[in-house]
C-alpha cells in the first residue's frame, strides 16, 4: 500500500505528487477526525475540526518538506520541518490543558492533538498504512481505557461532605488530605437545600485506587467531629487494600 502511493510522486508527468498530496492529507483528515469526533462527543474544546484541521496541515507541511523542496533542486534537511511540526503541536496541545479549581483539564485532549500531528506527519510522508495502524491502536487504547477506569473508579474511595455554603470546606479538604498522605483525583460539588430551607454545598471527593483505609477514615473522622458540618458520608472500600 505504501510503495503504491508512494509511486505516485514521479507518474503522471508532474501531477503525481498532487495525487499523492491529495491522498495523503483525506487520509491524515479521516484518520483524526476519529480522535475529534470522541474529543467533541466530550464536550472538549478542541474537537473535531481542530484535530483535522491540525493533521491535515501536518500531512501537507511534511509533504512540502520531503517532495516539494526536492523538485526545485533546493539541498535541505527534511526533518526540519518535521520537527518544527512537533514542536508547534505542543504548543497547542499544550494550550489545551487548563485548571479548573482544584482540578486540571484537557490533558487527554492534548495527547489526541500531538497523535493527530503524527498521523498527519506519517501520511504527508507516504506512510499511510502505518498511520491506520496507529490510528486503530491509539483508538483502541483511548476508547477501551475509558470503562477501565470507569471501573477502578468505583472501587476506589469517595467521600460526600454536606455543609454550609459559607464555610471555606476546599481549603480544608486539602489541606487534611496532604496531612494524611492522600491523593484527592477528582473534587466535585453541586449545592441545594436542605429541609429548613438552608442552603447546603455536597461536596464529592475521589480518592486515588491505592489510598490507604486507614487515612482515608482518619481525613473522614476529622470532618465527622467538625461541628460546623452538616454531615459526612463515605463509600467503604469494597475490598481491603
Amino acid at each position: 500500500m505504501d510503495d503504491a502511493i508512494l509511486s505516485l510522486v514521479d507518474k503522471y508527468n508532474g501531477y503525481g505528487i498532487a495525487l499523492f498530496t491529495l491522498i495523503t492529507i483525506f487520509v491524515a483528515g479521516v484518520l483524526s477526525s476519529f480522535f475529534g469526533l470522541e474529543r467533541e462527543l466530550r464536550g472538549q474544546s478542541a474537537g473535531l475540526r481542530t484535530h483535522v484541521l491540525l493533521s491535515v496541515g501536518s500531512s501537507l507541511m511534511m509533504t512540502i518538506s520531503i517532495y516539494a523542496i526536492r523538485a526545485v533542486g533546493v539541498e535541505f534537511d527534511a526533518a526540519r520541518i518535521g520537527a518544527a511540526v512537533v514542536g508547534g503541536i505542543g504548543f497547542i496541545g499544550a494550550g489545551c490543558i487548563f485548571k479548573i479549581g482544584f482540578n486540571v483539564k484537557g490533558l487527554t485532549t492534548g495527547a489526541t492533538l500531538w497523535m493527530c500531528g503524527g498521523i498527519g506527519l506519517a501520511c504527508g510522508s507516504g506512510f499511510v498504512l502505518e498511520a491506520i495502524i496507529a490510528t486503530v491502536i491509539a483508538l483502541f487504547f483511548l476508547i477501551g481505557l475509558v470503562y477501565v477506569e470507569k471501573i477502578i473508579d468505583k472501587r476506589a474511595p469517595q467521600v460526600k461532605i454536606f455543609c454550609k455554603s459559607d464555610i471555606p470546606i476546599l481549603s480544608l479538604i486539602h489541606q487534611k488530605a496532604d496531612e494524611n498522605n492522600l491523593i484527592i483525583k477528582n473534587i466535585d460539588s453541586e449545592s441545594t437545600v436542605d429541609k429548613d430551607g438552608n442552603k447546603i454545598i455536597i461536596v464529592s471527593i475521589y480518592f486515588a485506587y491505592k489510598s490507604n483505609k486507614i487515612a482515608v477514615d482518619t481525613f473522614c473522622e476529622y470532618f465527622k467531629i467538625h461541628e460546623e458540618l452538616v454531615s459526612v458520608s463515605y463509600s467503604k472500600f469494597k475490598k481491603d487494600r
